[in-house]
């Protein structure tokens, strides 16, 4: 499969042959400082342990057989990144704590990797035990630790390689929003950094370490829109950074590839269904890149071929899970759907669930702490570490009908972290209204008002009970409880006793603004 289309092909010979007629720059210049250097990136984001090939999905064997006969064409200057979230999201690499992906990558030979917010998701230590296992260095120069006031020391800010005699300083950036984004169990001894501010102190330091290309290797949001505009927290990372060549963007799970303030910015969606690419042409006499194009191709499965080292260690984890991924649990009658933006059916079931095995008056769970839907027929052990992949326990805890506000206040019409799933409380909205102000009114099961005043049990998850997705209002529940119910074990344990599942949800949310249903034909 191709990569380049035809016209950048042509773009990037033009450039190489053009780098060959540069004016050899001021008397002096260093000897063996002729021609040029072509150096490949190749990069891959948000691949969320998808190591197995599924429909649009390549499956690690595929991808890695596509980045290594493309590093072939350029070995000694081809670049192998990872822009981070790679462990996390399939019980293939869920139940091995993302060790299999490891394996992976270093079969591979990735050459870095940033920290995304869920490679935080299993703590500190599964993390850690990560990067000891692995053959390639992790990056993160914007987290601080908070005890120390310098960055964390289980990573690198920064690294320097060396690729077709040209030397790259690399920057790794994490979003931001892992603070909130991720359990603050987890990140809450540290302090996340603005990310310019970070590159625009490091950049100059790596040009003075002798360093002649920057790349911010970053899990940072952009996208693309049909005119080609590249918008986003990378794009303003490239506009407000000095001396920076390539941003490696991730996290939005979107295709992107374009110039912003002559900064190279591309992203390869999510799962290894697209790889960024820049190509660069360093003129060694100018001492500069003298030619960026990019890229973020389609990688289509059926015209793929497998690389057998890789193949070989999927088909190990594989026959190592089979036993319990395949377990049959139960069954669902209908598709329980699933869209974090929304109330959706799978969440008014869980909820419910978690609400029945709490004994609480009402439950509440965050939009994207359920990664996907089920689909009708039989549910496996291994589909509820898809919905479920994170390690999240239940937690109870008092708060008062105002807070109880607060919470659906923040967690309805919240375009930023998604909707709140909730049991216990039916809830009139109206979404034209401003966010934070679209709740009407809030009745319980019996029909009466929510009293404000009111002290109900409630239950959540630890990541909302600690204040993740900034529902700081949990952080005041009083007699709260750790459980040490695992929300994934609660969801087993419900389906194995239903058997069957026929759950068609209810209208405990209402929205008054929401279009009329046409009518029946």
């Amino acid at each position: 499969m191709r990569f380049w289309s035809k016209t950048a092909r042509l773009m990037l010979t033009l450039a190489m042959a053009m780098a060959l007629v540069l004016p050899v720059g001021p008397a002096g210049a260093a000897e063996g400082q002729v021609g040029f250097a072509r150096i490949d990136i190749l990069a891959v984001n948000d691949f969320h342990g998808a190591l197995v090939e599924a429909g649009k999905n390549p499956g690690a064997a595929k991808l890695g057989g596509y980045l290594l006969a493309e590093k072939a064409k350029n070995p000694g200057g081809t670049l192998i990144l990872s822009a981070g979230d790679m462990f996390q999201g399939t019980p293939d690499s869920n139940m091995g704590y993302g060790k299999a992906v490891v394996r992976v990558m270093n079969a591979i030979g990735f050459d870095a990797m940033v920290l995304g917010n869920h490679e935080f998701d299993w703590g500190l230590d599964q993390l850690k035990a990560r990067i000891g296992e692995s053959k390639f260095p992790y990056l993160a120069a914007n987290i601080i630790d908070n005890n120390t006031g310098k960055p964390v020391d289980f990573v690198q800010p920064t690294v320097m390689i060396e690729k077709n005699g040209v030397k790259i300083g690399i920057i790794g950036i994490v979003t931001p929003e892992t603070a909130y984004t991720t359990s603050p169990q987890a990140v809450s001894g540290f302090t996340f950094g603005d990310p310019a501010t970070v590159v625009n102190a490091l950049a100059p330091a790596l040009r003075q370490q002798g360093a002649q290309v920057i790349v911010v290797l970053a899990h940072l949001a952009s996208d693309m829109d049909k005119s080609g505009e590249v918008t986003g927290d990378a794009a303003d990372l490239a506009r407000a950074a000095s001396g920076v060549d390539v941003i490696i963007s991730a996290h939005s799970h979107k295709k992107v590839a374009g110039i912003v303030n002559g900064v190279a910015i591309v992203q390869g969606s999510y799962n290894g269904r697209n790889v960024g690419k820049v190509g660069l042409v360093y003129a060694k006499a100018e001492g500069r890149v003298v030619a960026k194009i990019v890229d973020a191709g389609d990688l289509v499965p059926d015209k793929l071929t497998a690389d057998a080292r890789i193949k070989t260690i999927v088909d190990e984890n594989e026959r190592a899970l089979k036993p319990v991924k395949n377990v049959i649990l139960g069954r669902t009658a209908r598709n329980l759907s699933h869209d974090k933006m929304q109330l959706s059916l799978l969440g008014q079931w869980t909820a419910d669930v978690m609400r029945e095995v709490a004994g609480a008056d009402m439950a509440f769970g965050n939009g994207g702490g359920l990664r996907t839907g089920i689909p009708a027929g039989n549910i496996t052990m291994g589909a509820l570490y898809e919905v479920m992949p994170f390690d999240n326990i239940l937690v109870t805890m008092d708060l008062t009908g105002t807070q109880v506000l607060q919470v659906l206040n923040w967690g309805i019409g919240n375009r930023k972290i998604g909707s709140v799933q909730f049991s216990g409380l039916r809830v009139i909205c109206d979404s034209s209204r401003p966010e934070g102000q679209q709740v009407l009114s809030v009745t319980l099961p019996d029909g009466s008002p929510l009293d404000l005043n009111r002290i109900y049990k409630v239950v959540t998850n630890d990541f909302m009970a600690a204040g993740g997705d900034q529902y700081d209002m949990f952080k005041d529940g009083q007699n709260r409880t750790d459980t040490f119910v695992p929300l994934r074990e609660a969801l087993i344990e419900a389906v194995k006793k239903t058997r069957v599942i026929d759950f068609q949800g209810d209208n405990r949310l209402f929205d008054v603004h929401a279009p009329a249903a046409a009518p029946a034909a």
